[in-house]
């Protein structure tokens, strides 16, 4: 909980440069991409894989087309038009996982072992903000938005409402054990005003944007002045010297 005061504050009120973290089992994790016809069956593949604790999973990667064909290093296994999921899988988790990908009707058009997978390109290097950078290689036009969704409900609404401007990535990642679908969406870029209308859209149907187009912390964030990193800045930084201008809270304190 100590590490809280500083985690997510950007230099504001200090430097972690040591710091002890618990290890997890060590699995050998095989590499699967799975394609389908429809993305929200997709999304709906990525939270059914998540919610099964008896498969043992370490990366579920879910994007919308054309998001897929920004994939050079791994096209061949990304037809035209179909939406992908691309996953870290315990090798001993693959039959069972089998059984779901035919249960939503994926197709399995590339699959290597750990073994294999430790050699060359690792499908993780085209998740979470990966993508984005490989998008911005092809299009530098295009921009992103970070996203906390409810569930796959909200997702739907607001993929469908925006289309192709908003083009849907989403990962997943447990919070307060709940496991949930992150965004990290492909924008279209056409004007600040427009994007701000995007965000507020988003944040008016519930859910969260963490603003990467800012440069206050409180922007960026949970909208919220966090009152312990305040706090633990007055006592470390008094004279505001570390990273100055980017708290909001202690500007107005």
């Amino acid at each position: 909980d100590q590490v809280q005061k500083v985690n997510h504050a950007y230099g504001t009120n200090g430097i972690i440069t040591e710091l002890e973290i618990p290890l997890g089992p060590v699995y050998p994790w095989a590499e699967v991409i799975v394609v389908f016809d429809d993305f929200m069956t997709a999304a709906r593949f990525g939270q059914a894989l998540g919610d099964a604790d008896g498969l043992i999973k370490k990366l579920i990667s879910i994007h919308a087309w054309p998001i897929p064909s920004y994939f050079a290093a791994v096209s061949n296994y990304l037809p035209e038009a179909k939406h992908c999921a691309l996953l870290m899988i315990a090798e001993s988790s693959l039959e069972p996982f089998q059984d779901l990908v035919r249960e939503y009707g994926g197709e399995v058009t590339y699959q290597k072992s750990a073994h294999e997978a430790s050699k060359g390109v690792s499908l993780a290097e085209f998740t979470w903000n990966h993508t984005t950078l490989h998008a911005r290689s092809v299009d530098p036009n295009l921009t992103y938005l970070q996203t906390s969704f409810v569930n796959l409900e909200q997702v739907e609404h607001l993929y469908h409402h925006f289309g192709d401007e908003v083009i849907m990535h989403l990962e997943f990642m447990r919070v307060a054990g709940k496991l949930i679908p992150v965004g990290l969406q492909i924008v279209r870029y056409s004007s600040e005003d427009r994007l701000n209308e995007i965000i507020r859209y988003h944040e008016d149907y519930g859910a969260l944007i963490a603003n990467p187009h800012t440069y206050i912390l409180e922007d960026g964030g949970m909208k919220t002045v966090d009152m312990e990193q305040l706090r633990f800045k007055e006592i470390v930084d008094p004279y505001g010297l570390m990273n100055p201008g980017k708290m909001r809270a202690w500007e107005h304190r």
